[in-house]
C-alpha cells in the first residue's frame, strides 16, 4: 500500500500542478502576444493531454485498480522521469528517439520492394 500512496501524493501533490504551471505559463505567453504560434498550440495540446493522463492514472490509483507491484512500477517511472529533468525547456519529457528503428517496424509496407502477392 505504499507505493500506492506515494504514487497518489506525486500525481496530486507534484505532476498535476506542475503540469498546470507549464499550462499557465503559455496561456500567460500567449496572451501576452496575442496569437499562439503552432508550436506554443501543439505543446499546449501535449501539456494539455499530459494532465489529462495523470488525472486519469489518479483516478485508477483511488479506485483501487492498480495494485502495489503497477503502484510501484509507475513511482520509479515517474519519479525517474521527473528526477532525471528536461534537457530543454521545450522537451517536455518526451523521448523522441523512443523508437529510432521504427522504419524497420513497417518493411512489409515499403513501396520499394517488390512483392508478388499484389
Amino acid at each position: 500500500m505504499a507505493y500506492i500512496m506515494q504514487l497518489k501524493h506525486l500525481i496530486e501533490s507534484e505532476l498535476i500542478p506542475d503540469v498546470e504551471d507549464h499550462i499557465d505559463e503559455l496561456f500567460e505567453g500567449i496572451a501576452s502576444a496575442k496569437d499562439a504560434t503552432p508550436e506554443e498550440r501543439a505543446d499546449l495540446e501535449e501539456l494539455q493531454a499530459l494532465r489529462d493522463e495523470y488525472k486519469e492514472l489518479l483516478k485508477e490509483v483511488q479506485s483501487g485498480d492498480i495494485d502495489e507491484e503497477e503502484a510501484e512500477q509507475l513511482y520509479t517511472e515517474l519519479t525517474a522521469m521527473r528526477e532525471g529533468g528536461y534537457e530543454d525547456e521545450d522537451d517536455l519529457g518526451f523521448d523522441d528517439d523512443e523508437d529510432e528503428d521504427e522504419e524497420d517496424d513497417y518493411e512489409e509496407f515499403d513501396i520499394d520492394k517488390e512483392d508478388d502477392q499484389y
